[in-house]
């Protein structure tokens, strides 16, 4: 097997064009989302969110063809995951931010539960 076969089974131009249509599509979404909320972040932050969702959902996806749920389910769990995954890793920024913040009080606050 040499290179040329390897670019063969990859299907770089199909690869590439998708990758294409996905960047172009979460550039699109991020704009309308940063016009519509008034611009209260970046740019680059409604971009990786919308990346984010996109990934959820397909990873969603996956999931639910691994455990053989029915389309409408399916549906469901792909729409739930790819709206709440931002939030979750927005939330999880959060927490990170707030421990490495104030380790001392967030550790006496674990201690006193």
């Amino acid at each position: 097997m040499n290179w040329f076969d390897f670019i063969d089974l990859v299907d770089v131009v199909g690869f590439f064009k998708q990758w294409g249509q996905l960047i172009v599509l979460s550039f699109l979404a991020a704009a309308v989302q940063m016009y519509l909320s008034g611009k209260k972040f970046t740019f680059f932050h409604y971009f990786m969110g919308v990346i984010v969702a996109v990934f959820s959902a397909f990873l969603a996806s996956k999931f639910c063809e691994w455990l053989d749920f029915g389309s409408n389910l399916t549906t469901g769990v792909i729409g739930v995951c790819a709206y709440t995954a931002p939030h979750i890793l927005e939330g999880l920024n959060k927490f990170v931010q707030y421990f490495f913040q104030n380790p001392k009080e967030f550790l006496t606050f674990l201690k006193a539960k």
